[in-house]
């Protein structure tokens, strides 16, 4: 008797590759240690309720379309977050060594304006399924900081179907020297514009943050198709976000009714991991412009009150910017 094969999530490898050509699927070239995975195929299913002279409703149920959907969530990995950073901007990052020291790498992530952002191939490999997801695209991207865990990556993702692949093709390998930003690492400011931003001092008194951004993906089946999804488009794209913070002052309830707008820095600086000889191993996000949408002050009665602030990123019609990423690692892509 064949032996059993037992499947746990800590024994589910996650692989990722950025396509060259959309939809065409590519072996990973590099592997996320996840610490929540729920990506899987999806059908899209029609009952057949034709009658045939009894009251029992449905007789059949067909499958119209599969397609791959699901979430993966873990650390901040300083060597992965440049892929997934590619497929939420929708292109690679420009990359150039920084002055003085380089053997630590820039890479600056900007918004492809287009509908046709790059896609990337999920490949699973278990005990029990081993294949790939291509044309897998970000619905979603959250990431989220607290003082008193690790930041966390939560991302949402659609692809075609999945195609089985050999499990001896595919070579499972993690980058031992990779690093993770820690909650002391954090950076937050705000400023008046992004030229502000640099003298700007940190925000104090914060006890989380989050960071949204939606891409509002469209599957399109045709007859070419078949069953499976022919392309993706990525749509609207919305930033938002939220600061919650000891309620100490009227600061943010001023900004709020006023209608002010300001330019916003989130990240995290780890000076104990260097991308080069000097050079700290960073992640930054840039909101060229930002209004508060809500606020909401906490009055429980043997709680320390606190204020959460709910923003919305926003176009900045001057220089066309939304939001920038700047990655500061060791790694060349």
């Amino acid at each position: 008797m064949a032996e059993k094969k037992i499947v746990t999530g800590r024994k589910t490898a996650v692989g990722l590759a950025l396509e060259d050509t959309r939809g065409t699927a590519k072996m990973p070239t590099y592997f996320y240690p996840q610490l929540d995975f729920s990506f899987k195929d999806t059908p899209e299913t029609k009952t057949n309720e034709s009658a045939y002279n009894n009251i029992t409703k449905n007789n059949a149920v067909d499958v119209m379309s599969v397609k791959g959907e699901g979430s993966i969530g873990g650390k901040t990995w300083a060597k992965g977050l440049y892929y997934w950073l590619a497929m939420v901007f929708g292109q690679k990052a420009t990359t150039t060594p920084v002055a003085g020291d380089t053997g630590a790498k820039k890479h600056l992530f900007s918004l492809n304006n287009e509908n046709t952002h790059i896609s990337s191939t999920v490949t699973i490999k278990e005990a029990v399924f081993c294949g790939q997801f291509p044309y897998a695209m970000i619905e979603s991207f959250k990431i989220s900081w607290t003082p008193d865990d690790y930041p966390k990556i939560e991302v949402s993702l659609m692809s075609k179907k999945s195609k089985d692949v050999t499990p001896s093709s595919v070579t499972i390998a993690y980058d031992a020297t990779e690093t993770e930003f820690i909650p002391k690492d954090v950076l937050l400011k705000m400023a008046a514009d992004t030229a502000g931003l640099a003298a700007a001092p940190e925000l104090q008194d914060v006890k989380s943050f989050s960071l949204e951004i939606k891409k509002n993906l469209e599957a399109v089946q045709t007859s070419s198709s078949k069953d499976d999804i022919q392309e993706i488009f990525n749509k609207d794209f919305e930033v938002s976000g939220s600061i919650e913070k000891l309620y100490t002052d009227n600061t943010y309830k001023t900004t709020m009714l006023n209608g002010t707008t300001q330019a916003m820095q989130f990240g995290f600086i780890d000076k104990n991991h260097k991308a080069g000889v000097t050079t700290p191993t960073s992640l930054l996000f840039t909101i060229s412009k930002v209004a508060i949408s809500s606020r909401e002050p906490s009055y429980g009665l043997s709680d320390i009150s606190t204020e959460t602030i709910n923003f919305e990123g926003l176009l900045n019609i001057t220089d066309g910017k939304t939001i920038e990423a700047e990655l500061v690692n060791k790694y060349e892509y």
